[in-house]
């Protein structure tokens, strides 16, 4: 029976740190899109939109507006060139940047930005809420979702009507259209 102990310890220190990391994994910002941990107050800020309802029309202000892709992709129609930038809250990648500056650079080309949030943090949504146009985020009702990664991988789709992203272009955070025709992605805009 010794024999079996070093084995048995390693495996148990093994399934234990697997079981640990999940738990850290799960209870970071961006596993899930976090409206089950809003406070009531903060709910009071986001608006699910119904599914038919347009967002054309919606005003810029505190309110994060729950949508789906097919409203977003219907909205830009009306635009020349849009950019919508996948914004992470959290995200500290260099692919992240500020709001304000992507709207700056939407702003000199004569782009229409949308922000569409990974999930919500209330706090760095208030912050940084300094687009031209309504913050937006994927509608966790509509798509039966709570998992962000699943959430958003369904609305992009709804977004890019059936166009898929390949590789690392999956990754993208700024997607570019003329009307409501995907152009391309980009990781990084400057």
């Amino acid at each position: 029976m010794e024999r079996l102990s070093p084995f048995f310890k390693y495996y148990s220190i093994c399934l234990t740190s697997l079981l640990v990391s999940g738990c850290i994994i799960v209870n970071t910002p961006g596993f899930y899109n976090g409206y089950k941990k809003l406070s009531d107050e903060e709910k009071k800020s986001v608006v699910l939109l119904k599914d038919d309802d347009s967002i054309s029309q919606l005003k810029k202000d505190t309110t994060i507006y729950a949508i789906n892709g097919k409203q977003l992709k219907n909205c830009l129609a009306a635009n020349d060139t849009s950019v919508v930038y996948l914004w992470g809250p959290r995200c500290s990648s260099v692919s992240c940047i500020l709001i304000s500056s992507c709207q700056d650079y939407c702003t000199q080309r004569s782009y229409k930005l949308y922000v569409v949030a990974d999930y919500y943090d209330i706090e760095m949504m208030n912050a940084q809420n300094k687009a031209n146009t309504p913050l937006l985020i994927a509608n966790h009702i509509y798509y039966n979702r709570y998992y962000a990664g699943k959430l958003n991988s369904a609305f992009t789709s709804d977004l890019l009507n059936g166009t898929t992203l390949r590789g690392r272009e999956q990754y993208n955070r700024f997607l570019f259209f003329k009307g409501d025709e995907f152009i391309f992605s980009k990781s990084n805009l400057f």
